[in-house]
């Protein structure tokens, strides 16, 4: 089991991988060239973001044919905190 140190510096090792996981909390489950459109970044990309957060437990990814979907795994209580906390600073930014 990763510790809680190692699992914080993997989530946010980049910008790039914090928008993957913002918009995965906030769409819950895509497909893998959408959420590369969204996040404005190349399939190989989206692909290594999503099995370094694969492989931390808290994203799931399911293949159909060639398509394939990821999805946040919203019952791990590490997701749950993750989304609180987007979600306080959501709220911080509209009272500037």
């Amino acid at each position: 089991m990763i510790d809680l140190g190692d699992f914080i510096e993997e989530v946010f090792a980049s910008r790039s991988r914090i928008r993957i996981l913002r918009a995965l909390l906030e769409v819950r489950e895509i497909n893998v060239t959408r959420l590369g459109k969204i996040v404005e970044l190349n399939h190989r990309s989206v692909g290594q973001h999503i099995a370094a957060l694969r492989g931390l437990g808290i994203v799931e990814e399911k293949q159909f044919g060639k398509i394939k979907i990821v999805r946040i795994r919203d019952e791990d209580p590490r997701v749950k905190v993750i989304r609180s906390m987007f979600d306080e600073l959501k709220q911080m930014e509209g009272t500037d």
